[in-house]
């Protein structure tokens, strides 16, 4: 009976051999099989957008607003390289050494308002050598910058948590042990950008940026361990994380391209942005504007910001009617809790100004409907409608 079994157990091994044996067949099924199983987790590329992508965009389409009918604004850049030396090989490579692509690209996002004009005088000249002909267009600002800092390692901190136990004697005695390990890392990238006017080659005044972000270094680790008398088994599992700095390079070129157009054109770009705050240099440059104008042209741009509330108003300098009737229709609606205004003022105009309906932002539900006194009235503005 042994032998009966053991020669059906050698002749079932033997099945499984040849089941299994290295022929060519098998081979190629095997190969295909793992380039399907290969393929199925191959990574695809996708867009390259950083957190301010949409937010530039979105700008393009506030400068349709805001800007109707104003001429285009043609930019052009210098080189905007790494000032910190850290592009260097000896030093790592550890950030790129020319981003101007980058800040190419953001400017390219906003869309046809804001056109970048390119600058390759040695493609231009061969070009021409063959018989090309160009017209030029010249910017009317030049963006300069550089990346400022990088400070590696500026804060750190880990956490470890540990647990074992015994219990048993003898050959019967068991342990378990736990360690739980993590470890973060910031580093810090900077960047900063100045607006040069094209025809004097002076920087303009407080139109600039200088944003900084954070870069993580994140690591884990976890241990388990079994052990009795004599023997012991146990396992370890570590991960590790690096933001690319590439990567948060980016980001702070976009941001920093759309507080730099948004500060030159005087809009409230920070709206494009969640949660963004308002920048006091466009606060400031606008109320300076705003109050230097006579009292004709404020109510002409009162009228111009009405329309653009979808008011069906005329630009006519004139405190008439129909004017009067969409103040109080705006201001109602949508800005019941500052009291009683006078849009002659800035205080009172400024929520006009800044508060224009895009196409992005939801209405809210609960629109006041109260009636405030909007006065357009005062004595000079009066006698200029008159």
């Amino acid at each position: 009976m042994m032998q009966t079994t053991l020669r059906w157990g050698g002749a079932l091994l033997a099945l499984a051999l040849l089941g299994g044996c290295a022929t060519s067949r098998n081979a190629l099924d095997d190969a295909s099989r793992l380039m399907a199983e290969r393929d199925a987790e191959k990574l695809l590329p996708v867009t390259n957008l950083s957190a301010y992508s949409l937010a530039l965009g979105r700008f393009g389409s506030m400068l349709d607003v805001y800007k109707d009918g104003d001429p285009i604004i043609y930019m052009q850049t210098r080189s905007i390289l790494d000032a910190t030396n850290l592009s260097s090989p000896l030093a790592g490579a550890e950030i790129p050494g020319d981003i101007t692509e980058m800040v190419r690209t953001a400017v390219n996002r906003i869309g046809a308002r804001v056109v970048y004009v390119p600058y390759h005088p040695d493609y231009l000249v061969a070009q021409a050598q063959l018989g090309a002909k160009f017209g030029v267009t010249m910017p009317d600002f030049l963006i300069t910058g550089a990346l400022t800092e990088f400070d590696r390692a500026i804060s750190g901190a880990g956490r470890v948590n540990s647990a074992g136990i015994e219990f048993g004697g003898g050959n019967g005695k068991v342990t378990l042990g736990a360690d739980v390990k993590r470890t973060a890392i910031f580093s810090a990238l900077a960047l900063d950008l100045n607006l040069v006017s094209f025809s004097t080659q002076q920087m303009v005044p407080r139109i600039q940026s200088s944003n900084v972000v954070k870069v993580l270094n994140f690591s884990s680790e976890d241990n388990a361990s079994l052990g009795f008398y004599g023997d012991a088994f146990g396992f370890k599992m570590e991960g590790k994380y690096l933001q690319g700095r590439h990567s948060a390079i980016r980001t702070l070129v976009d941001l920093s391209v759309l507080e730099l157009v948004g500060k030159a054109t005087n809009t409230p770009y920070w709206r494009c942005i969640p949660g963004g705050t308002p920048d006091p240099v466009v606060i400031e440059n606008m109320r300076a504007a705003y109050t230097g104008l006579t009292p004709e042209l404020k109510l002409g741009l009162i009228q111009v910001m009405l329309r653009k509330y979808g008011e069906p108003v005329q630009v006519t300098q004139k405190y008439d009617d129909a004017t009067k009737a969409a103040l109080q229709k705006v201001y109602s609606e949508r800005f019941a809790d500052k009291g009683e205004v006078d849009v002659m003022q800035w205080s009172g105009f400024e929520p006009l100004f800044f508060n224009v309906p895009m196409s992005w932002e939801a209405r809210s539900a609960n629109a006041a409907t109260a009636t405030v006194p909007v006065s357009g009235a005062a004595q000079p503005a009066a006698k200029a409608g008159t």
